[in-house]
Order: structure tokens, then C-alpha cells, then sequence
């Protein structure tokens, strides 16, 4: 005996799902098509019978009518003329009475209990009866037998009206039934046809659901992996036994090996800026005190190479303190001490970062504060202070050469406090624009290569973990201006944020 548990079915795959619904689809529609067919048969059969029997017996009723009134014509000339040829004619209409008796198919109108037949006998023997009386010449005695006989054909054409009228009462029932058949018909085929299509639309749309639904999660996945976060927080369903099931293992599975690179990645970066933390500040040490000329003097060109060392270092510095914040933000452990921050002395620190900057490159630096502007919010002024604000300037002073210009505009508007930094530098390439915050992300010009690609990213997760926005316009040679909109109350900082 088999075992029917170990039976499996094959996988209802997304085709067969299709073909399935395709084919209920067509069945359903079909079901209306037949019925109607069938009526339209029905009503068919209804105009041929109107059309071959009823016309037909109509028409012999017809030519049985017009036969009597010639026999009954001719058989009173022939008692008056004894002409052969009246003779001939007049047995010829008897004759033709008969035939067209039977090609009115009496029996089948309910008129077979009319006694026409034997009329139309006796009125043959009658014509045989008067013949023989012409004939020997007693056409008195043959005016009176056809007095005798006269009520024969009055009796004959009553039952023809009786025989018209059945007709005309059974072709009148064929069309009543006809028009019956089609109105019964046409309501039917509606009332299946819109049955027919509301399933039909009840079982696309469930198909549609159906296949829709799972392509709609992965692709917020795919989107969230995308972005970074390899915690989709969407339930792709991976336990379907068709192609988007398969798809669904294989992004499911593609998504943890990504996880797991991002999290020894993370781990790498942060395990090296520790470790590049000893070294430049070493460094670092020992060029400030070669500078401040603890191991000696230092000749105009040792000195300019000790400054050189020292920006490098900086550099360095801040190129580490990027990539710890950024595997912070990688391992959601990014904290925001968030308190009231006063716009003056946010302002004012900003201010004296870049005022030597500004000086030695000969750069008019600005910063100005709108009377719309609040004078205070919520949020972390050190990272608004160096991530955001200390990332657009840096960028700002150098792409933008002697003799240009940096400003900062802080105005108030609805949506909280704007701040905008402008430049009159060398621009951003429009290709660039909306890569401009990616991590990583450089643009073709080679000053803005040779940093790390990581400073607008972070001042956007900054700006982002503050509940605000930031954006940029620029036309490549013709500056950029940098908006970050921050709300006045501040937001409260996701979990793990601190």
C-alpha cells in the first residue's frame, strides 16, 4: 500500500496561476455564450416554422379558397353550356381543392375534426352526378341536384375561415413565443454576462493580489537594502512554492550574506580608525613639537614641511572621525545629546572655525541672521555644529577659489529654522546632484575626489536624525547652495540614538 502522505504536488507556479484564471476566466464568459446560442436556436427554429409551415398552409389555405369558388363557377357554367372544355376545368378545380386541402396540413392546427375532407368527396361525387345529367341531356334535372348540392361549398368555405384562423392564432403564438424566448434570453444573458464579469473581476483582482502583493514587499525591501538597511521589516513571503517564492529565498538569502559583509565591514572600519587614532595623534604630537622648535629651530622650509605634516594630520583626523561616526550610524549606536541650542552661539562657533580659513585664502566669509529666524531650538550642538555645518563650510571653502565668497543665512520660516550655505565655488555637475549624500559617493572633480565621500553623508543622517532636511541646487561653475531645514522643537532621537 502506498503511502499518500509522501504524495506531493507540483508547485502552483505563477504561469499556472495565470493559465488557471485565464481558463475559469473563459468559462465563465462561456457559460453565457452557450445559453445564448441555445436560445437563438430556439428562436431559429421559431422563424423557420413560421416562415416554411405556417406561410405554406397560409398559401394553400389560400389557393383551397380560390378553388372552391372556381369549381363552384365553373360547375354551374357547365350546367348551363355542357362545354367539354368546361367539363375539363371544372374537374381540374375539384382536383385542386383536394390537393391544396393537403398541402394545408389541416390536422395539424387542431381543425382535424372539420369535416372538409368529406365535403370535398361528396362534392367530387356531386360532379360526377351532374356530368351524367349534362350529359344525357337533362340539364333541368341537373339545376335542380346542384340547388341540392350548393350548400356543400358554404359549408366548404366556412371550414377554410375555421383553418385560416387556426393558422393565423398558431403563427401568433409562434411569434409571441419567439419575442417570449428572446426578452427571457436577453435578461438571462445580462444577468449571467454581469455575473460573469463580476467573478471574473473578483478573481483578477485576487490574482492580481495575489502575485502583486509579494512583488510589492520585495520591492520595499529591495528599496530598504538598497538605502542600506538590511532589516527590511517586510515579510517577504519566502514559503511560496512558485517563481516569486524562489525569488524571495534568494533575495532573503542575498540580504543576510550583504548583512553579514555590512557587519564585518563595519567592524573593519571601526576596529582601523581605533587603530589609526594612536599613530596620527602621535604624529600629530610630534609636529607641534617640531613646530614649536622643542627639538631645535627650523629653518623657512622645515617649517613650512612641519605645517604641511600638521594639515595632513588634521585631514586624517577628521577622515577617521568620519568613519567612526559612520560605523556608529552602521551599528544604530549614533547618539544625539539633544538640549536648547542658542542660534547666536551655534552661529558664533561656526564663525570662529572659518574665520582663519576664510582669512588665509582670501575668501569674504558672511553669516547672517534674519529677524524671522527662532533664537533657539532642540536638538545636538556639537553635531550640528561640525557634522553639519562644519562638513557644508569645509566643502565650501575648498571648492571655491581666492576672491570668492562663503556665506551662512539663518531665516525662519513655518517648517522651523533655514539655513542655507552658499558658495560662489566651482559647483556640482548635474549628473551629481542627486548622489550628492550617498556614502562614498565622489564626483568627477577632481578636488571633490580627493576627499572621503562621507562628509554630506553624514551632516544628511544628521540633519535626518534631527527630524529635518537637506538639500542642494547648483549649476556646475556657478556655486552651490546647501538648505538644511531643522525643526524649532527638535525631534526625539530613535531608539539606541541616545
Amino acid at each position: 500500500m502506498s503511502d499518500h502522505s509522501s504524495i506531493s504536488l507540483p508547485p502552483l507556479t505563477v504561469r499556472r496561476q495565470l493559465l488557471f484564471a485565464l481558463f475559469g476566466v473563459t468559462v465563465l464568459l462561456a457559460g453565457p455564450a452557450i445559453y445564448s446560442i441555445g436560445r437563438l436556436q430556439a428562436v431559429r427554429d421559431i422563424a423557420f416554422e413560421l416562415h416554411d409551415r405556417h406561410a405554406a398552409s397560409r398559401v394553400a389555405v389560400g389557393e383551397l379558397r380560390a378553388a372552391l369558388a372556381e369549381a363552384d363557377r365553373l360547375q354551374r357554367s357547365y350546367i348551363v353550356t355542357g362545354d367539354s372544355i368546361t367539363r375539363t376545368q371544372m374537374l381540374e378545380a375539384l382536383a385542386e381543392t383536394r390537393a391544396s386541402y393537403r398541402r394545408s396540413a389541416a390536422p395539424e392546427y387542431g381543425v382535424s375534426n372539420l369535416s372538409i375532407g368529406r365535403t370535398l368527396n361528396e362534392l367530387d361525387v356531386a360532379a360526377y352526378r351532374i356530368d351524367e345529367l349534362v350529359q344525357s341531356g337533362a340539364a333541368a334535372e341537373a339545376t335542380d341536384y346542384f340547388g341540392e348540392i350548393r350548400h356543400l361549398y358554404g359549408d366548404a368555405d366556412a371550414a377554410v375561415d375555421v383553418m385560416a384562423g387556426a393558422i393565423d392564432r398558431q403563427s401568433a403564438q409562434a411569434t409571441i413565443r419567439a419575442e417570449t424566448i428572446a426578452s427571457a434570453a436577453v435578461t438571462s444573458t445580462l444577468i449571467a454576462l454581469v455575473g460573469s464579469l463580476a467573478i471574473a473581476l473578483i478573481l483578477g483582482f485576487g490574482l492580481t493580489q495575489l502575485v502583486t502583493r509579494p512583488i510589492e514587499r520585495l520591492r520595499y525591501a529591495m528599496n530598504r537594502v538598497a538605502e542600506g538597511d538590511f532589516d527590511t521589516g517586510a515579510p517577504i513571503e519566502v514559503g511560496r512554492r512558485d517563481e516569486l517564492g524562489d525569488l524571495a529565498r534568494s533575495f532573503e538569502s542575498m540580504t543576510d550574506q550583504l548583512a553579514e559583509l555590512n557587519r564585518l565591514k563595519a567592524e573593519f572600519v571601526s576596529k582601523t580608525s581605533h587603530n589609526l587614532k594612536t599613530p596620527i595623534n602621535v604624529i600629530g604630537g610630534y609636529a607641534e613639537m617640531l613646530e614649536d622648535g622643542l627639538y631645535g629651530e627650523l629653518d623657512e622650509r622645515q617649517a613650512e614641511a612641519i605645517r604641511g605634516i600638521h594639515e595632513q594630520v588634521e585631514a586624517l583626523e577628521t577622515q577617521v572621525r568620519q568613519l567612526v561616526d559612520l560605523s556608529r550610524m552602521e551599528a544604530h549606536a549614533f547618539t544625539l545629546r539633544v538640549q536648547q541650542v542658542y542660534l547666536a552661539d551655534l552661529l558664533l562657533g561656526v564663525q570662529r572655525s572659518f574665520e582663519a580659513l576664510a582669512t588665509q585664502r582670501d575668501i569674504h566669509f558672511e553669516i547672517s541672521t534674519d529677524p524671522s529666524a527662532p533664537a533657539t531650538i532642540f536638538g545636538d550642538e556639537d553635531r550640528l555644529r561640525n557634522e553639519v555645518l562644519g562638513n557644508l563650510l569645509a566643502n565650501a571653502f575648498k571648492f571655491t577659489e581666492a576672491g570668492g565668497s562663503v556665506s551662512v543665512q539663518a531665516t525662519g520660516s513655518r517648517d522651523g529654522l533655514v539655513i542655507e550655505v552658499s558658495d560662489t565655488g566651482l559647483g556640482i555637475e548635474s549628473a551629481s546632484l542627486d548622489r550628492i549624500f550617498d556614502r562614498y559617493y565622489q564626483t568627477g572633480n577632481g578636488k571633490r575626489a580627493a576627499g572621503s565621500g562621507l562628509g554630506l553623508a553624514i551632516a544628511k543622517e544628521v540633519v535626518s536624525r534631527h527630524g529635518g532636511d537637506i538639500t542642494v541646487a547648483s549649476e556646475e561653475g556657478e556655486g552651490a547652495t546647501f538648505q538644511v531645514i531643522l525643526p524649532i522643537g527638535g525631534t526625539d532621537p530613535a531608539p539606541g540614538l541616545g
